[in-house]
């Protein structure tokens, strides 16, 4: 499945396709980064033996991956970066489970209709690359049955900074792709509104890290 239309996703996909190669010689090395280790840390509250796991940005695959070699029974990875996509599939197999994980390469606000339930939905740094977070926060919750995780920017004013910076050069130099601030708590507030509540949290110097679990 390929759906990656518009000139924000097509900025997506070639900005982190030029990085593909280094996110995966990095997973490789040195294995999960600390925000996906505190995340795994957060989803694994509840039993994933045979779950369905979801994965929005996922990258080179590296925590759907995980899951399905500790017992999670299927992935859907979705990127807009065939680039991602291309590692993640090269890391599934290398894996050997490949059989149990469906790549599909586009946008997830756009195709998100034609994407199965997930027990467990993952968002590792995703929402501060849309414009419009709500409608990947509101569907990516009708997708998921239990477990909501996801990392965003750390809310304090060194990240908002750094932040700033890099939006005002994106729009400057009409670069293909830029990040996008946005009112985490009010995210927050929204994924509570729709029957979950928090279950964990942690942080890094510059990502705050939460999972929740419906009812």
């Amino acid at each position: 499945m390929i759906c990656c239309s518009g000139q924000e996703c097509a900025g997506a996909d070639k900005f982190f396709s030029k990085f593909s190669a280094k996110y995966a010689k990095r997973f490789r090395k040195k294995g999960l980064e600390k925000v996906q280790n505190d995340l795994l840390e957060g989803i694994k509250r509840v039993p994933i033996p045979s779950a369905e796991i979801l994965d929005i940005g996922c990258g080179v695959g590296a925590l759907h991956i995980t899951l399905l070699r500790e017992g999670a029974r299927r992935a859907t990875g979705v990127d807009a970066a065939a680039g991602m996509i291309e590692q993640a599939r090269t890391f599934a197999r290398e894996h050997g489970v490949l059989e149990h994980v469906k790549h599909v390469l586009g946008d997830f606000t756009q195709i998100a209709e034609d994407l199965p339930a997930a027990d467990i939905t993952i968002l590792d740094k995703v929402v501060c690359c849309y414009e419009n977070a709500d409608e990947l926060v509101d569907k990516s919750l009708d997708k998921t049955r239990r477990v909501y995780a996801l990392s965003v920017p750390r809310e304090n004013a060194f990240v908002r900074w750094g932040f700033s910076i890099q939006i005002f050069f994106a729009k400057l130099f009409k670069t293909a792709f830029r990040p996008y601030w946005h009112d985490w708590k009010d995210l927050h507030a929204m994924i509570i509104s729709r029957g979950f509540r928090p279950v964990f949290e942690s942080s890094t110097f510059l990502w705050s890290i939460a999972v929740f679990e419906r009812g």
